[in-house]
C-alpha cells in the first residue's frame, strides 16, 4: 500500500519514560522514604540506580531498567505516575525476617520453573502487591519454622470469598494468590463447603497460583483440570499439608 492511503493508517507510538523526569521522581521518593528504610541515590553518571536498605536486607535497580519497565507498563510520564511507579518498585523490595515473622501469610506458590509442582511460600501483601519472603542464609532455623508456623495460622484469617458454581467451590481474594491462603486450613473449607451444600469429604483441589481454587470431587475436578489451558495442579485436600515450603 503506498501513496496517500497510507496516511489513513492510524500511527502506533509508546510513551517513553523522560530519564530527567524519572531522576526527579527518584530524588522524591528517597526524601519521602518511609522510618526504618534507608533508600539511596546511587548517581553513578553511566548508571544511577536506586537502592533500597531495611534491616538484613537491600535491594538495587538501574533506573534504565525502571525506566524500560515503566515504559512496558504504559504509563503516562506525568509526576504522578512516575511517583506510583517507583512506590510499586520499593513495595517489592525484599521481605525482612522481621516483617515475615509479623505480617507474613502463607500462600501456595509453584515450586519449579516448570509449573508442574506446588511448595508453600511466606508472603507480605504490600500496597497492590505481594511479595514473598526468602529465608536469609543467616536466618536461624529455628526463626524459620516459626515465621512459617505464625504464617499459616495467619493465613486462616485471610478474607478469601467462597462460593458455588454447581458441584464446584471456588475461592476467591481481592489478590487471586491470596485465595490459596484458606488451604493452610482444609478443614475449615470443607465445613463452609457443608454449610453451602456442597459435601467434598472427598474432594480434589485444582490449584494454579494467582487464580481463584477449584474443589471439587475427583470426577468433577479431573474434567476441570483437564478443560483448562492454564498449568495447574490436581491433589487431594488431605495432601496439602505435605506440600514442602520454598
Amino acid at each position: 500500500m503506498t501513496g496517500p492511503g497510507l496516511r489513513l493508517l492510524p500511527r502506533l507510538t509508546r510513551r517513553t519514560c523522560d530519564p530527567g523526569d524519572l531522576l526527579d521522581a527518584a530524588h522524591r521518593l528517597c526524601a519521602a522514604a518511609p522510618v526504618g528504610l534507608r533508600v539511596e541515590l546511587d548517581d553513578d553518571r553511566r548508571d544511577p540506580a536506586l537502592r533500597v536498605e531495611e534491616a538484613e536486607r537491600s535491594h538495587r535497580t538501574g533506573l534504565g531498567a525502571l525506566a524500560g519497565q515503566i515504559t512496558r507498563d504504559g504509563h503516562d510520564g506525568s509526576p504522578a505516575a512516575l511517583d506510583r511507579a517507583l512506590q510499586v518498585w520499593l513495595d517489592q523490595r525484599p521481605v525482612t525476617d522481621a516483617e515475615a515473622a509479623r505480617r507474613g501469610i502463607a500462600v501456595l506458590v509453584w515450586a519449579d520453573d516448570t509449573e508442574s509442582a506446588l511448595g508453600w511460600q511466606v508472603v507480605v501483601h504490600r500496597g497492590d502487591v505481594v511479595v514473598g519472603w526468602v529465608p536469609h542464609p543467616f536466618t536461624h532455623a529455628g526463626t524459620v519454622a516459626s515465621v512459617r508456623t505464625a504464617a499459616a495460622a495467619r493465613a486462616a484469617d485471610v478474607v478469601v470469598r467462597c462460593s458455588t458454581e454447581g458441584p464446584v467451590l471456588l475461592l476467591d481474594a481481592d489478590d487471586p494468590l491470596l485465595a490459596t491462603a484458606a488451604l493452610s486450613a482444609p478443614e475449615q473449607v470443607l465445613a463452609t463447603a457443608g454449610a453451602l451444600g456442597l459435601r467434598l469429604a472427598d474432594a480434589r483441589v485444582i490449584v494454579t497460583p494467582g487464580r481463584p481454587v477449584a474443589w471439587a470431587e475427583p470426577a468433577v475436578a479431573a474434567r476441570l483440570a483437564g478443560e483448562t489451558v492454564e498449568p495447574s495442579v490436581t491433589l487431594p485436600w488431605s495432601a496439602l499439608g505435605d506440600l514442602p515450603w520454598l
